[in-house]
């Protein structure tokens, strides 16, 4: 650590970067991303603070020099204290460590640690390196600490695991101290054989994953000052068009229904829900190209698009069967057949604007095998449906949420798939995961710009669920899966 065990500890004061003050002629406004906070016109020494807050940390000691100044500075900070951002070190021109609020309901208070309990970096702490610093945010967090010199990170690293507070210098101590407020570290709240940690057994905290809360966290808002929502953080640059390319110019033309017979022969929209999500029966049927054909175009076709006829306008837009967002569709589908009447087996990709398949592997082994254990089947399946995303389709307009509008729009298809199957009579079984160097792999991707995200498996369906016994009991309509299982079929 930098300074000597006799080193001062200087407290450095300034506003986050986003925070613009204007003096008007009956007071001051700041301005930030969250809201504007007004306030009379204060002393000239106090607007000089504030002023300098706006260019960078300050040592407040070094402009405010009266005992009046200085209270009625603190009485403003203490209203904005959400968009005063604060440094610590032993130099006063280049702080160790920064405390940044990232929420309208951030509070920093600083306490003395408890002597006798061990500390250690929360489990749900990430630290990530940034353009100049190294920075740490926790879902649990609504402060980002930046940690601007090495000395700052080896203390981060030493407390990967449990240490007593007189184990560290006097520095350590004050990044420490920030660490436990900003709730980055964590004291154990007892000891017995070891150190305990209320975030371990915390009931609420026990149910999440780190990755898990942090992704929930940050795709949502409230809890961070990142950029959020439709930005065009990309602009043009990188975006893919809106329908991929053909793969190679091998092609099968499917089968298309016709609107009336559908119309006429699917059964109603309840019963296809009671039997998709109730339960189909343990059946096997061998599909045809006619089904596949019929399943994709329902579900999956193009029906029109914005910009080049084509498709090839990267940022086109177009309208499909299911829902996604801002019309981009990123979801593509590869087929890979094992056994279907009228289409000879291997793995294709799904052209949906000419509604035609593109032979792109001749086996898919491993993508059935998985499908056959994922599914719990006792065979591989007749036909496997692998959706994959192209992740900048969505990347290149939204920030921060990109990804979970990608699982939104592939829960939106798969249930499309699921109920126009349902409708045909034709059995299938949603797959909750893919193994994404398998799909890469075998369908030719690199998985970081297109990548498996979920598949369906056409033609068996998964274990049939429990009959009514002892351990399920009937509440509301128990029976109506089974009735509209009978309409269906």
């Amino acid at each position: 650590m930098s300074g000597s065990a006799e080193a001062p500890w200087f407290a450095l004061w300034s506003f986050r970067e986003d925070v613009y003050l204007e003096f008007q002629d009956d007071g001051l406004i700041l301005r930030s991303r969250w809201e504007d906070v007004s306030a009379p016109m204060p002393g000239r020494q106090v607007a000089e603070a504030l002023r300098r807050m706006c260019l960078g940390p300050i040592s407040l000691e070094n402009v405010i020099t009266r005992d009046a100044d200085s209270e009625e500075l603190s009485r403003i900070l203490e209203v904005v204290h959400h968009l005063v951002v604060r440094s610590f070190g032993p130099d006063p021109e280049q702080a160790l460590i920064s405390v940044a609020p990232i929420s309208p309901r951030a509070v920093f208070r600083r306490a003395p640690l408890a002597e006798d309990m061990p500390l250690r970096m929360s489990r749900f702490a990430a630290i990530l390196p940034g353009k100049r610093d190294w920075r740490m945010e926790s879902p649990l967090s609504l402060h980002r600490v930046l940690l601007h010199q090495a000395g700052a990170v080896a203390l981060v690293g030493a407390l990967g695991r449990p240490v007593l507070p007189s184990a560290l210098s006097p520095g350590e101590r004050h990044v420490a101290a920030c660490l436990v407020a900003t709730g980055m570290a964590v004291q154990a709240s007892r000891v017995s054989a070891q150190a305990e940690f209320d975030e371990d057994d915390d009931s609420v905290l026990v149910g999440w994953n780190p990755l898990d809360l942090m992704f929930h966290s940050r795709t949502t808002l409230g809890r961070h000052d990142h950029d959020f929502g439709a930005t065009y953080r990309l602009g043009n640059r990188a975006v893919e068009p809106v329908v991929k390319p053909p793969a190679g110019d091998k092609h099968i033309d499917l089968p298309r229904p016709r609107w009336r017979e559908l119309i006429a022969n699917d059964p109603p929209l309840s019963a296809v829900l009671e039997a998709a999500n109730g339960g189909a029966p343990d059946v096997e049927r061998v599909p045809s190209i006619d089904d596949l054909g019929e399943l994709l175009y329902r579900t999956a076709r193009v029906r029109s698009v914005t910009g080049a006829a084509d498709g090839t306008s990267a940022v086109a837009t177009s309208d499909r069967p299911y829902r996604s967002a801002g019309d981009c569709y990123g979801i593509e589908v590869y087929v890979t057949v094992d056994d279907c009447t009228g289409l000879p087996s291997g793995v294709y990709h799904y052209d949906p604007l000419a509604h035609r398949l593109y032979r792109i592997a001749d086996r898919g082994d491993e993508l059935l095998e998985n499908a056959r254990l994922e599914a719990n089947l006792a065979a591989v399946p007749p036909v496997l449906i692998t959706l994959t995303a192209r992740f900048r389709r969505l990347s290149w307009k939204y920030n921060g949420l990109s990804y979970a509008l990608v699982l939104k729009d592939v829960g939106a298809f798969t249930q499309a798939l699921s109920l126009v199957s349902t409708a045909m009579g034709l059995p299938a079984c949603a797959l909750d995961c893919d193994d994404v160097d398998v799909s890469a792999r075998v369908l030719g991707l690199d998985w970081k710009i297109e990548s498996g995200v979920a598949g369906l498996v056409v033609g068996r369906s998964g274990g049939a669920r429990p009959e009514c016994d002892e351990t399920r009991h009937p509440i509301n309509d128990a029976a109506w899966p089974a009735d509209a299982i009978d309409l269906i079929c």
